[in-house]
């Protein structure tokens, strides 16, 4: 994979050392992290092996963590993660009792940290560790490793800025492939080859290609049905470097056809108020309402959407970005700070105008949004 120099391990420790002070100071003596995610963050173990159990075990009074995991992964675990001590369960064992074996003893009042919204910890484990350790009172660290991790290390930046250049590399893939009359399939297909013969990483969401009047069904990968060469097409994608990802889409228009016309331009326009406003010491609501009065000001009436974009960095399967969507959204006051990351998006489905989609990935920075993806911004299907 062409990810750039690989992390040093004291770099892992100083990224624990800062979760465990933060723990300290909420009465956490201990914490259970599973988030695939935030694993890696803290560790460097990168496999697929997420489908069962896998632990991050950390303790505030002590500088090694222990990663809980299959018995099969400790040669993994030892080439990615050799600083973690590990403890390995079998098939035929739970892995709960591999967990508990790992956990130090709480003190006094110190209280237990898990994500209770990982989707690696399904609900028999969490069950069956609260039953084996005398139901201690649990807290949710998810705000922490949040906290921790929202400010993106030169590294880190460097990774997506990789990653950028390769979700450029896979769109222009994509938009070759939509010629004519074509299959979704054979889009994705031509936008993943071209990723991963570059170098990226497999990304945590397959590629997205749809016709654009299917594009309300956000998450669907591709139907059936073929592309027509009259159907605009959204594309929407992201590579991967170091698990790192930059997502991006596109709305194609048809071969031969115009500008994208009222919709496409204010999209652009949402697009450019969202780049323009992400400046440190504003909050996230203050970008969706620089989003929204754009919108509005160039519609002539109200439009909203759930929000205009959200946090991006690190990914697994079944995502390209952490389980919780930190979203530019109504009512979110979180500050932005130089360093953080974003999918920003700016979609216009109105019956009026009509239907226009783009969105790139944005680094903060002190005079603003700096866009980390480049592909042109109204492409044409070819001929």
């Amino acid at each position: 994979m062409a990810t750039p120099e690989g992390i040093p391990p004291h770099e892992y420790e100083r990224r624990r050392a800062r979760l465990r002070e933060s723990m300290a100071g909420r009465r956490i003596g201990a914490a259970i992290i599973t988030a695939p995610e935030d694993v890696y963050y803290l560790s460097g173990l990168h496999n697929q092996g997420h489908f069962v159990l896998t632990a991050l075990v950390l303790d505030t009074r002590s500088a090694t963590a222990t990663l809980v995991a299959r018995e099969m992964e400790a040669p993994t675990a030892a080439a990615q993660a050799g600083d973690c001590a590990f403890a390995g369960y079998t098939d035929g064992e739970d892995p709960c009792d591999a967990v508990c074996g790992t956990l130090p003893p709480l003190a006094g009042d110190e209280r237990l940290g898990c994500q209770p919204e990982s989707l690696s910890l399904p609900v028999t484990v969490w069950r069956g560790l609260d039953r084996r350790l005398g139901s201690p009172e649990w807290v949710d660290v998810a705000g922490l490793l949040t906290r921790v991790q929202a400010v993106r290390s030169d590294h880190e930046i460097a990774c997506l800025r990789e990653a950028g250049r390769l979700s450029d590399l896979g769109m222009r893939a994509g938009i070759a492939a939509a010629e004519g009359r074509c299959a979704g399939g054979e889009i994705v297909g031509a936008v993943l080859d071209a990723m991963l013969s570059a170098g990226g990483d497999y990304p945590g969401f397959v590629p997205l290609a749809r016709p654009v009047r299917r594009i309300r069904q956000e998450h669907v990968a591709w139907t059936d049905d073929p592309v027509t060469p009259e159907d605009p097409l959204f594309l929407e994608l992201s590579a991967a470097v170091a698990r790192y990802h930059a997502p991006l889409g596109r709305t194609l228009r048809p071969h031969g056809t115009g500008p994208g016309g009222a919709a496409a331009d204010i999209a652009h326009a949402g697009l450019d108020a969202i780049t323009a406003g992400l400046r440190p010491g504003r909050s996230a609501q203050d970008v969706y309402r620089d989003w929204k009065g754009t919108v509005e000001a160039r519609l002539g009436r109200t439009y909203q959407r759930h929000h205009c974009g959200y946090s991006v960095g690190l990914g697994f399967l079944p995502s390209w970005m952490s389980g919780r969507v930190d979203g530019l959204r109504p009512g979110h006051d979180t500050a932005l700070r130089t360093g953080m990351t974003f999918h920003i998006q700016s979609w216009v489905l109105d019956p009026r105008v009509g239907t226009y989609a783009i969105s790139d990935t944005a680094l903060v920075t002190d005079d603003g949004g700096e866009l980390l993806t480049a592909t042109p911004r109204d492409p044409a299907r070819p001929g």
